[in-house]
């Protein structure tokens, strides 16, 4: 019987040895990017006159926290979010209606998976921490003009 190393033995652990760094696995930097985090509105008024409620909406579950990484400013009704979705507790990209997210806060993000997709999708362009603050205080003042029209 023949005493051969580990390297002649073909059993690939001489893969395993050192690698040069340009071959590493390319790892998500530890910087964040700047976005608008809010949480969808539990519970919400739906049907003729309001007179149903409804618990989170289609895509997300009430209480959900979600990234805000864009918005359609001609328009004032949606925002692009970034969440877990309802049932496949899976991260998605969607419009919500605006009336549908609550507590706007300005956030550093450091979830992997949010941060590929912020930079990925051409429709998520909040990006650093003045944008996100000028439309966090923006918001609310679309969902007051949601309101007014929707009850006129």
């Amino acid at each position: 019987m023949t005493d051969r190393s580990a390297e002649d033995a073909g059993d690939g652990r001489e893969n395993l040895r050192k690698t040069d760094p340009e071959d590493a696995p390319n790892e998500t930097d530890s910087e964040g990017v700047w976005s608008i985090v809010a949480n969808i509105k539990r519970e919400h008024p739906f049907g003729p006159g309001g007179l149903e409620t409804k618990i989170g909406t289609r895509q997300f579950r009430g209480g959900t926290k979600v990234y805000i990484a864009g918005c359609f400013p001609g328009t004032c009704d949606a925002v692009l979010a970034i969440g877990l979705h309802r049932k496949s507790r899976r991260f998605i990209t969607c419009a919500v209606d605006v009336r549908h997210v609550e507590n706007f806060r300005v956030k550093l993000v450091y979830h992997p998976s949010v941060i590929e997709r912020i930079r990925s999708d051409e429709r998520c362009w909040i990006r650093t921490k003045e944008e996100a603050e000028t439309w966090a205080r923006a918001f609310p003042d679309w969902q007051a003009l949601r309101e007014k029209k929707a009850k006129e």
